[in-house]
């Protein structure tokens, strides 16, 4: 039998530490805001473990994976307007430049494990 939940708690998941902290606590300040302001209904609370629901649990409560990647990331921030609101247009541009250029000499990066396993089929 499962343990009985001792209270109630909102999840944040932040960013990592790789996060420059000010523009991630600018971004979350800024939704949180949006959300008073649109008075958004969270929903129901979710009150067991999501990670052993199955996809189609998840979907039928419209609960969506977070990106994976930075790649993911960048392309979620790309195309969310509250972006824009609180970088402003020249520094979201120049922000994602800079990321998608991380992210691409990351992708470039052949790491250890790549080569132990590959070397050896090829």
């Amino acid at each position: 039998m499962g343990r009985k939940p001792q209270g109630w708690r909102i999840e944040l998941r932040s960013a990592d530490s790789s996060c420059n902290p000010y523009l991630g606590a600018a971004m979350v300040l800024a939704a949180g805001l949006e959300g008073v302001r649109a008075a958004a209904d969270p929903g129901e609370p979710n009150r067991h473990n999501m990670y052993q629901a199955a996809e189609d649990e998840l979907r039928a409560k419209g609960i969506r994976q977070l990106p994976r990647t930075l790649g993911e990331a960048l392309e979620a921030f790309a195309e969310d307007p509250l972006s824009e609101q609180v970088f402003g247009a020249d520094m979201k541009t120049a922000w994602l430049d800079y990321k998608r250029e991380e992210w691409l000499s990351y992708m470039a990066h052949v790491s250890e494990w790549e080569t132990e396993r590959y070397l050896e089929f090829f």
